[in-house]
């Protein structure tokens, strides 16, 4: 697609999302009811879970919490350790209280699966459904074989403690975080993979939460064990600076884009009806990326056209994180 498509909008938008790298992730008032459409398809959300927005407390606030960092294979129910061979990997947090012996998990992730939030339903009207919520499961016990797996990437990590006031005090504010921050984005958006990139726009996933889980730790009281060492996966893609199309609404003005964003999405839709069309769809996304370099990329309920870089397209990172770093965020 040329240049010569792309729509021209309003000068607020530019004003708003063009002139700051990254382009901050916009929270909501209140979550809204996820769309009946949308379904988890290989296994429901958080199926061992507590109910929205219930979340364990320590019942003694003159209790130790202990804080783990939590680490499996993405889809590890289904497919064992075989994501982890390309390094993608689903982080969690864990808590254990030292008087009773208590623990459980709490984990950030999507309400309908991976490949069902990062893009969107085409339907047969050639209109989308988006079913990309992420939301937070907290449930009692930590598994440990299921953290503790064969990969080498596994992992649960003791990284922090905290008194059980201090806690509870946390745990108010990730239900607040969990109702505010609703929408899961996959990608990171870079201008490069050197160490000097401009980052358009940051991934908000399961690492994203307890990346930011542990910096409100530390600054709601939690003691952080020295000399930890993180890793996180991101999905990268590697654009030149990206050109704002606007809302799904102005887009559907311009019938020669329109026809050309439905096509694209189409090629992603997760919805195939056979083996054959699900083959037909890797290769289509493998020329999205590295023959044609062009992504229509969604982040705030407006839609961006990416020019890829020649060289490195798409790239899996698994980047390691000092804890002093994760700490140094606001």
């Amino acid at each position: 697609m040329t240049i010569q498509y792309l729509i021209v909008v309003v000068l607020s938008f530019v004003v708003v999302y063009g002139t700051e790298w990254p382009v901050p992730y916009e929270r909501v008032t209140s979550r809204p009811t996820n769309n009946p459409y949308c379904q988890a398809g290989l296994i429901s959300f958080c199926p061992n879970g507590k109910a929205e927005d219930a979340m364990i407390y320590a019942q003694d606030e003159t209790d130790t919490i202990e804080i783990f960092a939590l680490k499996k294979p993405v889809w590890s129910f289904k497919f064992g350790d075989l994501m982890a061979k390309f390094k993608v990997m689903h982080d969690g947090l864990g808590f254990r209280s030292q008087k009773t012996g208590r623990n459980w998990t709490m984990e950030w992730y999507e309400l309908d699966q991976l490949f069902n939030c990062t893009f969107p339903h085409v339907l047969k009207n050639d209109t989308f459904i988006w079913c990309d919520q992420g939301a937070l499961c907290v449930y009692e016990g930590i598994v440990d074989s299921m953290w503790n797996g064969s990969s080498d990437l596994s992992m649960l990590k003791k990284v922090a403690q905290m008194n059980g006031k201090d806690y509870n005090t946390w745990a108010t504010w990730a239900v607040s975080d969990n109702n505010t921050g609703i929408y899961y984005e996959t990608w990171t958006v870079y201008s490069d993979p050197g160490p000097n990139a401009t980052m358009y726009f940051d991934s908000y996933d399961c690492a994203s939460f307890v990346i930011r889980g542990l910096n409100e730790l530390y600054h709601y009281g939690a003691q952080i064990l020295p000399n930890v060492h993180l890793n996180y996966t991101r999905l990268n893609i590697y654009s030149y600076e990206p050109v704002l199309l606007g809302t799904y609404d102005q887009i559907v003005h311009n019938q020669t884009l329109y026809n050309d964003f439905i096509d694209f999405y189409r090629e992603f839709d997760s919805k195939k009806p056979n083996t054959e069309e699900w083959f037909k769809a890797f290769v289509e996304i493998y020329e999205t990326f590295y023959l044609s370099k062009r992504f229509y990329f969604y982040y705030n309920n407006v839609y961006w056209y990416l020019k890829l870089k020649d060289t490195t397209p798409l790239k899996i990172s698994f980047d390691e994180v000092p804890i002093s770093s994760i700490l140094k965020l606001n």
